[in-house]
């Protein structure tokens, strides 16, 4: 195990108290770690470099090869050239790079793996590509769920920074056993899969060709998506080769991952810790609705410094009032569906709550609703239709009914390319306040599109009814004749 991560380790351990609902032990080369070692602790810490940066770099091994320098220089230029790009980079990795820099390091693996999400997703757990991958590490439903990665109506594991995590690097270390110790080789099967990596290397051998990673022919996302990775590593090892400067990202966890009972209500959780809903919902991004799921997993990631607090109020807090209920008064035309709809809940959960052997229900009489999902869903979603008039785009009906252009491609089952026609029937639903709502709205509308051959900026924005200037805003670009095939631009919708 690196020794970095042992002194970081150890700095935590020594501040862990001892309660009923503690902080996770960590356990480093299966021997658990105390503070009876001040001495082993000090020298540890004295040696842990202040700038993550500084910790990557000593350990960085993956290196272009010569005769590829020239090739990849266009990626230097278009990615890491400028300061603004570089800057987005370090903010973008200031919650969980540590965390998986390391768990990368713990399990022996290249320090290079744990920097793949910023090629991802820029370090993102809401990131959506067009193909429906999620999360910092862009895990497909599919891959997601052979990789274990739990997804139902509470809790998606692919947007979990910490069980994402844990997947991909056992899917990389699966991929590169796949590959006899190739990490390029894993790494480009990662992106565009196992199968494809394969056929191409049977086709150079059929014809007598190298079978490096960069003598097979790829799709050209994958082609450009290992050097995107080592071109960043070289900004890493060097920035003033770049000529730029690399802030400063502080080689400490930006958060602690705390045990709970059992299902537990977010807004709850946020008042034992005395942070803001918002907080709590960018740290655990892997549950959909307005508490943890009943069936687990029966964790939070919390910041640093809060977890105390929260533990101690928790330990106080009577397990009947992890998840906080209201009365609410049942109105004519009520029933359960239609109430348990509307506060994001199951009907049997309803029902088992309120001692209700039926689903008869009375108006006037009043029922326990949860608390939490008041504030995380303030009015019943309410389906609509509308017809699409002369001039209309997908732009323009979203502003009007305030929903994004991916809820109405995915509430109609639209396709991009194809054009609205006049008088076509358009379901709209209501907005109504998601919990993941409270996420910025960045987060939360990011969608990354990989540029195709033949693609310009104005096509791209015509395909998404949005401007070119808003694309070459978002995604830096200066000269828009200059995007490339394979590079993945971020788009808000």
């Amino acid at each position: 195990m690196n020794k970095y991560s042992i002194a970081l380790s150890l700095a935590i351990l020594c501040s862990c108290s001892s309660t009923a609902i503690s902080k996770e032990v960590i356990q480093l080369d299966s021997k658990v770690i105390t503070a009876d070692s001040p001495k082993i602790i000090e020298a540890a810490i004295e040696e842990a470099p202040y700038d993550i940066w500084e910790r990557i770099r000593t350990d960085l091994t993956l290196t272009i090869p010569e005769d590829q320098i020239a090739a990849t220089s266009v990626y230097r230029e278009r990615l890491y050239s400028n300061q603004t790009a570089v800057n987005r980079i370090s903010k973008s990795g200031q919650r969980y790079l540590f965390h998986t820099l390391s768990r990368a390091q713990e399990l022996n693996l290249p320090v290079e793996l744990a920097l793949l999400p910023f090629v991802e997703s820029e370090f993102n757990p809401y990131a959506k590509s067009v193909d429906g991958a999620t999360g910092i590490w862009q895990f497909l439903p599919s891959t997601g769920k052979e990789w274990g990665l739990k997804s139902n109506w509470w809790y998606d594991g692919k947007k979990d920074v910490m069980a994402s995590t844990e997947a991909a690097l056992k899917f990389l270390t699966y991929l590169n056993e796949k590959f006899e110790g190739d990490w390029l080789l894993a790494m480009a099967a990662y992106n565009a899969g196992l199968t494809r990596v394969n056929r191409a290397i049977r086709k150079n051998k059929n014809a007598g060709k190298p079978t490096r990673f960069w003598d097979l022919n790829l799709p050209k996302e994958t082609t450009a998506y290992v050097p995107k990775l080592l071109v960043l590593c070289e900004l890493i090892r060097d920035p003033d080769s770049f000529d730029v400067h690399l802030p400063s990202i502080a080689n400490r966890a930006y958060f602690q991952k705390v045990k709970i009972p059992g299902q537990l209500d977010l807004m709850q959780a946020a008042d034992l810790a005395g942070l803001k809903p918002e907080t709590i919902y960018e740290l655990n991004p892997g549950f959909n609705q307005w508490a943890t799921d009943p069936s687990g997993p029966h964790y939070l990631l919390l910041p640093i410094g809060v977890s105390d607090r929260f533990i101690t109020q928790l330990d106080s807090l009577d397990q009947n009032d992890l998840v906080r209920w209201d009365r609410y008064k049942i109105r004519r035309g009520d029933n359960l569906s239609r109430i348990a709809s509307r506060y994001k809940i199951e009907v049997s959960v309803l029902k088992e709550i309120n001692g209700m052997s039926s689903d008869l229900i009375v108006a006037g009489k009043e029922i326990m609703v949860p608390r939490g999902s008041a504030w995380a869903n303030k009015q019943t979603p309410r389906e609509r239709t509308y017809k699409v008039a002369k001039g209309d785009s997908l732009w323009n009906i979203s502003k009007k009914f305030k929903v994004s252009i991916e809820d109405i491609i995915l509430w109609n089952e639209l396709k991009i390319e194809k054009p609205l026609q006049i008088n076509q029937a358009i379901k709209i639903f209501s907005r109504y306040e998601r919990i993941r709502q409270d996420v910025p709205s960045k987060q939360l509308r990011t969608m990354l599109y990989p540029v195709k051959s033949g693609d310009t900026v104005s096509r791209i924005a015509s395909k998404f009814d949005i401007s070119s200037s808003q694309i070459q805003e978002w995604n830096e670009i200066k000269d828009p004749s200059k995007i490339f095939p394979g590079q993945v631009l971020k788009l808000f919708l």
